[in-house]
């Protein structure tokens, strides 16, 4: 099973083609980290404030296993 992103609001922009409703699959990923993966399709970990694997909050060291559903979601301002 591949691992399964998906990108909140302004993050949306750097994947041509991104389908919210069904996220965006990548295979061959099991053993690399986040920050790696961010670099693999072309999000810069200074745009990602949270990040949640399987639901739980987790850091761009961590360590992929191939099957997991990642939340990407950026900043968020206002005032």
């Amino acid at each position: 099973m591949p691992l399964t992103i998906f990108l909140s609001s302004s993050l949306r922009q750097y994947i041509p083609g991104y389908d919210p409703s069904e996220g965006m699959e990548i295979k061959d990923v099991k053993g690399i980290t986040i920050a790696e993966l961010c670099q693999k399709i072309g999000i810069r970990i200074d745009k990602i404030k949270i990040v949640m694997v399987n639901g739980r909050k987790e850091d761009m060291s961590y360590l992929l296993q191939g099957d997991e559903r990642l939340g990407f979601f950026p900043p968020v301002g206002g005032g």
